[in-house]
C-alpha cells in the first residue's frame, strides 16, 4: 500500500516549481511512506545546478541514503532530479533536467527487506507515474555513483 502523501510530495518535485531535489521513501508498517523530502536551499544548492553543483547535490543525497540505510544494510526507494549537460545532434550541449526512480536494494540488506521493497516495487511507480521516468536498480554503492547514473543518462539522452 502507498500513502497518499507519497504522490502530493512527488508532484512538488515534478511538477512546476520544483520544490524538492530529492525525495527518499521507506516501507513502514506496510506502508511506503515519505522518509524525507530535501529543497535544494537545505542543501545549501541553489545555483544553476549543472555539472559541478549537481554532482555536489547527488553526493549529499548519496550520504543521506547511506545515513538513513545504517551503511547500505536496508532498502529505500527514492526520487532525484538529476541535472546535467550532454552532447545531442543538433543541438550542441543541452542542459538536461531528468527526475531518476531509484529502487535501492543493497547486497548487505536482509532477503526478507530485499522481498518486500520487491514487491511493493509496482504499487510506488503505479502511484509515481514513473513510465517516463528513467529507473534504476541499485545493489551496491557504485552502482550509486554520479558518475555512473550520469553515464547511463547520457548514453540514453545524449549522441551515441
Amino acid at each position: 500500500m502507498v500513502h497518499p502523501g507519497v504522490q502530493s510530495t512527488f508532484q512538488k518535485l515534478s511538477e512546476g516549481r520544483k520544490e524538492y531535489r530529492y525525495i527518499i521513501f521507506k516501507i513502514e508498517e506496510r506502508e511506503v511512506i515519505v522518509e524525507a523530502a530535501v529543497t535544494p536551499e537545505e542543501l545549501g544548492i541553489t545555483s544553476d545546478d549543472y555539472d559541478d553543483s549537481s554532482k555536489a547535490a547527488f553526493e549529499k543525497f548519496v550520504e543521506d541514503i547511506k545515513a538513513r540505510t545504517d551503511n547500505l544494510q536496508d532498502c529505500r526507494y527514492a526520487v532525484f532530479d538529476f541535472k546535467f549537460t550532454c552532447s545531442r545532434v543538433g543541438a550542441g550541449t543541452s542542459k538536461m533536467d531528468k527526475i531518476v526512480f531509484l529502487q535501492i536494494c543493497p547486497d548487505g540488506a536482509s532477503i526478507k527487506k530485499k522481498m518486500v521493497y520487491a514487491s511493493s516495487a509496482s504499487a510506488i511507480k503505479a502511484s509515481l507515474g514513473t513510465g517516463k521516468i528513467l529507473q534504476f536498480q541499485i545493489s551496491d554503492e557504485s552502482e550509486m555513483s554520479h558518475k555512473e547514473l550520469l553515464n547511463k543518462l547520457s548514453e540514453k539522452y545524449g549522441d551515441h
